[in-house]
């Protein structure tokens, strides 16, 4: 299965507005749907979140690594997959009980 069937596949689970890949620079090199339209502010949020998610894992265990963020306000989730080179976001409607 290609990159592409599988950002297809994640964003057609129920309440996804959006999937982002963004490098290692903070850069966004996918964007699902495409047409969507990004927020640079926005992106490089993304980016220093998961950053600073991983640096606090690494202060508790030097030996372990960020794994997955999930992010909930009233309105929205956004969940965080970072990865060697890349950050997967993905941004929901409704965030969970």
């Amino acid at each position: 299965m290609d990159c592409q069937e599988i950002m297809k596949r994640i964003t057609t689970h129920r309440g996804v507005k959006q999937l982002v890949i963004i490098n290692k620079d903070g850069l966004p090199l996918k964007t699902f749907p495409e047409s969507e339209e990004l927020d640079e502010s926005q992106v490089q949020s993304l980016h220093e979140l998961a950053g600073a998610a991983r640096r606090m894992v690494r202060d508790v265990d030097p030996t372990d690594d960020l794994m997955f963020l999930r992010v909930c306000s009233k309105t929205d989730e956004i969940l965080l997959s970072p990865g060697k080179n890349s950050v997967h976001s993905h941004n929901c409607e409704g965030s969970l009980p």
